[in-house]
């Protein structure tokens, strides 16, 4: 059980990467927002309901959102749970139609099949860059090898604690937030949340935070291009 998402009067929920924590709070750099929205609760307390009352959790969890897409103050957002949602097929489709840039913060980013689509639109004009968490980023499972080695402009975060974000911003305007690493345990084993929010406002609040982090961020050392496989266009 891996979200972090407190609902209120079942009008308002505050989500994002950030554990209830004293590291979270005072060392590692986070993210939470907070929404205003009955229909908004209405999913995490389903959500909720299946895990507190029925005991379902990870892949028997139903895919039982009641509204996916809602719009909240004139801002289009999107809700999904994994591992029931699919929730990387969706984040996949998101960067697959994005015009002009992807920027990331990573925790972890390990999941292969988000890492080829990123390369394949990358080979296809897409500017992308972004920083991961230093622990366990130039292992055999991290796609940032394999991204400097294509020669992204990424980095590994200058936290001497930790980096938890999760988060992508598309064409800076598209904002994909929550609980969801980028890896395989996110994506079929743990219980997990994720928004999208297409509002620029919203948008350049996270650019304003991937820029701090970028400029703390250092370029990758030990990586060893010639032992990396490249991904077929």
């Amino acid at each position: 059980m891996h979200n972090k998402f407190v609902i209120i009067d079942g009008s308002e929920v505050w989500t994002g990467s950030y554990n209830l924590t004293v590291n979270d709070t005072y060392r590692n750099n986070n993210n939470l927002v907070h929404v205003r929205s009955a229909r908004v609760a209405e999913n995490y307390q389903v959500e909720f309901n299946e895990m507190f009352q029925d005991r379902r959790f990870g892949p028997t969890s139903p895919a039982n959102t009641p509204n996916p897409r809602v719009v909240v103050n004139n801002v289009p957002l999107e809700v999904y749970f994994a591992p029931e949602d699919r929730v990387i097929d969706r984040i996949i489709e998101k960067i697959n139609a994005a015009q002009t840039s992807m920027k990331f913060m990573a925790f972890s980013f390990t999941e292969n099949a988000l890492g080829e689509a990123v390369l394949r639109r990358v080979a296809n004009g897409l500017h992308v860059e972004g920083v991961v968490e230093t622990t366990g980023s130039i292992t055999q499972w991290s796609e940032l090898p394999k991204f400097f080695c294509a020669g992204l402009d990424v980095r590994q975060d200058g936290n001497p604690y930790m980096l938890h974000h999760k988060v992508i911003i598309l064409d800076d305007r598209i904002t994909i937030i929550g609980s969801f690493n980028f890896s395989g345990s996110a994506t079929d084993t743990n219980d997990e949340n994720l928004m999208i929010i297409e509002d620029p406002a919203i948008a350049a609040s996270y650019l304003a935070e991937y820029q701090r982090r970028f400029a703390e961020g250092r370029v990758p050392q030990g990586i060893n291009c010639t032992t990396v496989t490249p991904v077929a266009p």
